[in-house]
């Protein structure tokens, strides 16, 4: 039917309604905007509820956001070019928060809009894009063992598209090749160029100088312990134990001037030894254990706090010559 003549009344009764304290009458109305979404002498209009569907995202119901993700998915195409830089980048920013949620449907859907934010980031924007996918791979990665397959699908599929974006080569190999088993060693050892990205497994690395290269992880190493951290509570067992498999894979990477976050792991770790699941708890206590073998020891007293200065010191001064 011909709705232009109601179409006015029809927004304003949809603004009043979308702040309504009834969720059953929220999700009705978001249901009618993805229904006036669809239609192409509807569409336009629908733009003017993004800022309030946004929001939908954080504070709904996973029914709610299951109808609001595809609703983003269609106005985000409706966007002039800047609008929709700005709002891929903000979009990349939270949907993160919803690869994890209850529901099968959001998950695949957000990881799906996720890979679409990455077409539309225009070239002053690319540089903020990139640090949010780089800052959310683990999650991607964690979510390959998703026990629904269609959501392993999208994650897949998704991370592809981030290692492409990222012009990380290796990454995009393993990822292209389903060796996943790989993929969580090449994050923790390696950080993609931000030009040419990394080359073929068979060549040497393509990385930023040495200093620029070891920040940089380390803030990376920061947001992957956090991150992953996170999925040991995961209701899913294959999830809580592929963190525990690559938490252990941090840890032996870590250096001991990162002794917070290898405290925060011990801590991790420990608390999932009575996990419901025997393989999940044992793998845990086994990562433990070889974590603590390899703990550095820093000697004690005065003496040994004056020599891990001169250590820190000597390194200082020694990078910027190993560089020249």
């Amino acid at each position: 039917m011909d709705l232009t003549t109601e179409l006015h009344g029809i927004l304003k009764v949809f603004t009043k309604h979308l702040q309504s304290q009834s969720m059953s009458m929220r999700q009705l109305v978001l249901r009618g905007i993805l229904q006036l979404s669809r239609r192409q002498d509807t569409a336009r209009p629908m733009i003017i509820f993004l800022p309030c569907i946004m929001e939908q995202l954080q504070d709904a119901d996973s029914t709610s956001r299951a109808i609001a993700l595809p609703i983003l998915s269609t106005l985000l195409q409706l966007l002039d070019v800047a609008k929709t830089s700005f709002m891929a980048l903000e979009l990349t920013s939270k949907l993160p928060a919803l690869f994890n949620d209850e529901s099968t449907t959001v998950r695949q859907l957000s990881m799906d809009l996720f890979l679409e934010t990455l077409n539309f980031v225009e070239d002053r924007e690319r540089r903020k894009m990139q640090k949010e996918v780089h800052r959310n791979l683990v999650l991607l990665y964690l979510h390959l063992h998703d026990e629904e397959e269609s959501v392993a699908k999208a994650s897949q599929k998704a991370l592809l598209g981030a290692a492409r974006f990222l012009r990380w080569r290796r990454l995009e190999h393993l990822v292209q090749t389903a060796q996943f088993w790989q993929i969580g060693e090449c994050l923790v050892r390696t950080f993609p160029h931000p030009r040419t990205g990394s080359r073929p497994p068979c060549a040497d690395p393509a990385l930023f100088p040495l200093q620029l290269a070891k920040r940089r992880m380390k803030a990376a190493a920061q947001d992957y312990v956090g991150q992953s951290l996170l999925y040991l509570q995961s209701p899913q067992e294959p999830l809580r134990r592929e963190a525990v498999r690559f938490i252990g894979l941090l840890g032996q990477h870590m250096t001991d001037q990162q002794q917070v976050d290898r405290e925060r792991i011990y801590e991790g770790l420990q608390g999932l030894q009575q996990d419901s699941s025997p393989s999940v708890s044992s793998l845990a206590l086994q990562t433990l254990k070889i974590l603590q073998e390899r703990r550095p020891h820093p000697p004690r007293g005065h003496l040994g706090q004056l020599f891990s200065r001169l250590r820190s010191a000597w390194r200082r001064w020694r990078s910027p010559r190993a560089d020249s």
